[in-house]
């Protein structure tokens, strides 16, 4: 079997399988006895503290034994270090200092950010757009849908949940499949038969990997990979298109926003413990992808601008 087929073969069997073994740090002495003494000391049970926690823990909903982990976490990467070996992970995960009870702070600090600049965007959209335009709608659902996505992500930064990792897992992926949707809504627009069958498509994708993913039978890795094909697919068509109609004047804004969108994610790729204990390369990919943001809403403004002059000459 040639290279590149084992590599192929690699990626298919991460994308299907889950770890097999856990992570270093949670599976280590010093981390397992921290953790015992702790939960002794002071816990009353796994959820209620002996003495009462901070606020931030209670809006969370900390329980004691997580706190304990968070606690032993950071004692296992003294120790880690103290003898000079690298830093592990912790149940999958780097270790991230919590600040006010979120477990993620930059992520959650850059996923507001994003919410902001969707909403903000937004506004400006509906100001300069009206509703008789022809793409209104299509574009007020997509950001709707970005809107709740960016909230989820937040919420799962903040406090990681099974019911909220899911949340973002699905808000992120309809997120990435609703801007493929209105990209083909875009170029055949007028087509009457691709709508149909487009949307079509674009709700049998989107209940099938909700359905799988609610049922336990779709894991990050998948996941990940899954959003970045889907991704990889609008930068194509969207290029492909831009590639007829540079002469456009508002239609390189699409070309950039795409290229730029290529490089950011390659942030997603990269693994590295957190700068600070704080900056990861996932909370890196959710600032780069603000600024693109509003390069996305000037794309969507000026060429609704285009569709309403374009299509009012024709009715003349």
């Amino acid at each position: 079997m040639s290279k590149s087929a084992w590599i192929l073969l690699l990626i298919f069997q991460v994308c299907l399988f889950g770890n097999t073994v856990g992570s270093i740090g949670d599976k280590s002495q010093v981390y397992k006895q921290c953790l015992a003494l702790c939960l002794a000391r002071n816990c009353k049970n796994e959820t209620t503290f002996k003495e009462q926690p901070s606020l931030s823990l209670i809006l969370l909903h900390w329980s004691c034994k997580e706190d304990c982990s968070y606690t032993c976490t950071w004692r296992t990467v003294d120790s880690f270090v103290s003898y000079g070996l690298k830093i592990p992970q912790f149940h999958g995960k780097w270790p991230f200092i919590r600040l006010f009870g979120c477990q993620e702070p930059a992520s959650v600090l850059f996923s507001v950010l994003n919410f902001y600049a969707h909403w903000v965007m937004y506004q400006k959209f509906r100001r300069r757009i009206d509703r008789t335009n022809p793409m209104f709608y299509v574009w007020g659902y997509f950001s709707i849908i970005c809107l709740n996505g960016w909230f989820w992500s937040t919420v799962f930064h903040s406090r990681d949940r099974p019911f909220t990792e899911a949340m973002d897992y699905s808000c992120a992926f309809s997120m990435v499949l609703t801007l493929l949707y209105c990209m083909l809504l875009r170029i055949t627009y007028k087509k009457n038969r691709a709508f149909v069958i487009i949307t079509c498509g674009y709700l049998s994708i989107l209940y099938m990997h909700l359905l799988h993913l609610w049922s336990g039978k779709i894991n990050y890795n998948y996941n990940m990979m899954l959003n970045i094909m889907i991704g990889l697919t609008t930068v194509a068509i969207t290029m492909l298109w831009w590639y007829f109609n540079h002469k456009l004047s508002h239609v390189y804004l699409i070309g950039w926003f795409n290229t730029l969108i290529v490089f950011v994610t390659l942030l997603e790729l990269a693994d590295f413990p957190p700068i600070f204990w704080i900056f990861d390369a996932h909370s890196l990919w959710h600032a780069s992808t603000v600024p693109l943001t509003v390069l996305l809403y000037r794309f969507m403004i000026s060429d609704c601008c285009y569709l309403k002059t374009y299509y009012n000459k024709l009715h003349f």
